[in-house]
């Protein structure tokens, strides 16, 4: 009984032994072979598809228009003739009414006849002293000669005034024609003929300029830096979208922005110019403005996927069987997407799921996912 309870005991510790060194020769074999990987399921990945993508961002804006003014007549005078109509189209240069020139005709007339008589006073006392001046000082005494050279030098201070009064003349008569500042659309004209009118008469019409024209948007300081000052200069086309959904035949561009931040609403104005020859664009309405940026070889990822760093932003891949951490250039955001700059090697894969950090750098075996377009 005794000799078989030892007999136990010693095949009960032989298999121990025994299995204690299959365990430690397995464990050193695995230790060895580092092409197995060390997971015991496959990672999901994708492949990073390169491709162009346009992003579209929308803000509200506000149709200004570019010169707007107030007609006003500069002189006084009874309208005789209203030559434009509310609502035309005029250049600059068009004459939209006429003053009564009677008036002004006389007084250029009076301006031109007091100059051709300052011109001779001139003449003759230009004459006098210069003889004065060749006599000599033996036939002409110092004192006459004194008073011949203030006599020119007044006549010919007269005549310039006599020129500047003919200018105010002709300037006043040309003013009895009252025209467009610039190209526009005019408003109501605010006067009959027979009204008389001066400068603090009440403004006789309103003229718009339509085309050109300017829209007036606003970006908060992070999206001005990735739309305006953006680091690889991506093609950008501004457009505008009416109330009626149609989009603007013609694209805008960019013309400046303000040069400080709103401090209420952390925001800052931009001015985008537009054609406009349909004047489909009208002053003080208010427009989406859409601002297209197309990018070129770069890689649409879920915003789940990237890890962020103190030092950039990156995502797993899986590089030669090897879990790997890739950095990332982010070059627009989309929806629930980053586009990031194409920088993958060839048969990279990037991974689509949580995996342990400690395990960088070792082998791993993954699962090709479906992308999404």
């Amino acid at each position: 009984m005794q000799k078989n309870i030892k007999k136990q005991l010693f095949s009960f510790a032989l298999f121990i032994i025994v299995v204690t060194v299959v365990w430690y020769a397995i464990t050193l074999h695995r230790g060895k072979n580092t092409n197995k990987p060390v997971y015991d399921e496959k990672i999901s990945v994708i492949a990073p598809q390169a491709q162009k993508q346009t992003v579209v961002h929308s803000y509200i804006g506000r149709v200004d228009a570019i010169n707007a003014t107030e007609i006003v007549p500069y002189i006084s005078g009874y309208v005789v003739d209203i030559i434009a109509t509310g609502g035309q189209k005029v250049q600059r240069g068009d004459v939209l009414l006429k003053i009564q020139q009677d008036e002004y005709i006389a007084d250029l007339a009076a301006a031109e006849a007091n100059l051709f008589s300052a011109k001779a006073d001139y003449l003759n006392a230009k004459i006098k002293y210069e003889r004065m001046q060749s006599a000599g000082e033996k036939a002409v005494s110092l004192t006459e000669l004194d008073n011949a050279k203030a006599q020119y030098l007044s006549a010919k201070g007269n005549m310039a005034k006599a020129e500047a009064q003919k200018f105010s003349a002709r300037t006043n008569l040309e003013y009895t024609l009252i025209k467009a500042p610039f190209d526009g659309v005019l408003g109501n004209i605010a006067s009959s003929i027979g009204n008389y009118i001066s400068p603090q008469s009440r403004n006789l019409a309103y003229l718009v300029q339509y085309d050109p024209i300017r829209v007036v948007f606003s970006l908060s300081d992070k999206e001005f830096l990735n739309n305006m000052q953006h680091k690889n200069k991506a093609p950008l086309t501004v457009k505008a979208q009416l109330a009626n959904g149609s989009i603007l035949p013609q694209t805008g561009k960019i013309q400046y922005s303000a040069n400080q931040i709103n401090p209420t609403t952390n925001s800052i104005a931009v001015y985008a110019i537009f054609a406009n020859p349909e004047h489909l664009l009208i002053p003080d309405a208010f427009v989406n403005v859409l601002l297209e940026r197309e990018y070129e070889n770069v890689v649409k990822l879920q915003k789940n996927w990237l890890i962020i760093h103190a030092d950039g932003d990156y995502v797993y891949s899986v590089k030669e069987g090897v879990l790997t951490l890739h950095k990332v250039d982010i070059l627009a955001e989309q929806n629930n997407y980053f586009l990031v700059k194409n920088s993958f090697a060839p048969n990279e894969m990037i991974v689509v799921e949580d995996v342990d950090e400690r395990m960088l750098g070792k082998k791993a075996e993954y699962k090709l996912m479906q992308t999404e377009k």
